[in-house]
């Protein structure tokens, strides 16, 4: 018995990844207080450089999206060879940015000054602290899991078309 377009979309929306992926970023964003608040009792010369210190905090995080991105598209669309991938983050500029910030994490040479400056970072300017921002200007990494939400209804919508 083959299952309808309908059932197929609402069985797609069950998404136990992206649960393991909130943790993460649920983990992060205690860090985050965490780190600040102690920075803060300590700055008192009012040094506390935002970029530099959670530019560690944001790598992880970019690393633990792209990895939820990846499975997601993968799931979807059976892909196992890198450029497969390039039509599906490509379509979206903040997935295109995740993506890109991620072979920057990992030093690929994907991940040029010259790629970086089309979304107005650079190498020597903290690019994963401007580019959280761009993705959320309030460095919300909730809200940045919300658009990840809207993607994946987005990939839905083209695997299952109504």
């Amino acid at each position: 018995m083959d299952l309808s377009i309908e059932e197929l979309r609402r069985h797609a929306l069950f998404d136990p990844t992206f649960r393991r992926l909130e943790i993460i970023i649920e983990g992060l964003n205690k860090a985050i207080i965490y780190f600040r608040g102690n920075e803060l009792a300590i700055d008192w010369w009012g040094s506390l450089d935002d970029k530099k210190e959670y530019e560690s905090i944001y790598k992880l995080a970019i690393l633990a999206i792209e990895d939820y991105l990846r499975l997601t598209i993968r799931d979807f669309f059976d892909i196992h060879e890198e450029k497969d991938y390039l039509p599906f983050y490509e379509s979206e500029p903040n997935i295109n940015l995740i993506f890109l910030l991620a072979d920057y994490i990992k030093s690929t040479t994907k991940a040029s000054n010259e790629s970086l400056s089309k979304f107005d970072l650079s190498i020597n300017d903290y690019p994963i602290y401007h580019g959280i921002v761009i993705l959320n200007k309030d460095k919300d990494l909730n809200e940045i899991l919300k658009n990840l939400k809207e993607y994946r209804a987005k990939l839905i919508d083209l695997k299952y078309p109504e």
